[in-house]
């Protein structure tokens, strides 16, 4: 049962993996700008350097990464409120309406999924999911 589980998620992953090409294309920006509008709305503010890190790149690529998405709108350069010689780069809230709202149509189609499991098992999803995702983030700080 476990190779069936990782072959299915695998199955999964791409198509992830392309519907977010396909969103990222539509909306005139790269892969890891989105996933970079990701970060930050889910986590918060960043410094550039603590971006780079989360999107695993160098501080030259996040630059101008983040150059492109200030352009965009996606992001504002704000006063670190630490330390008022630096900055952080935070997520426009309309930015994050607005590229969120194109994922509803998914989200609901997932929704509608989870309603087949009872909450135990969606207790069950939830932990895998989780430790799945930290494992992942433990394998790419392995390899950088």
């Amino acid at each position: 049962m476990t190779e069936e589980v990782l072959r299915a998620i695998t199955r999964w992953q791409i198509p992830i993996i392309q519907f977010n090409g396909m969103l990222a294309e539509q909306l005139g920006m790269t892969w890891t700008d989105l996933q970079a509008l990701y970060v930050l709305a889910n986590s918060g503010p960043a410094s550039p350097g603590e971006l780079a890190r989360r999107v695993n790149l160098t501080s030259g690529s996040a630059s101008r990464m983040i150059e492109r998405l200030v352009q965009a709108g996606f992001v504002h350069r704000v006063p670190d409120p630490h330390d008022r010689r630096k900055v952080v780069i935070e997520p426009d809230p309309d930015a994050v309406r607005r590229v969120g709202g194109l994922y509803d149509s998914l989200n609901e189609r997932h929704r509608a999924d989870l309603a087949g499991f009872d909450e135990a098992e969606q207790a069950v999803i939830l932990r895998f999911l989780a430790s799945a995702a930290e494992r992942t983030e433990e394998e790419i700080r392995q390899r950088a």
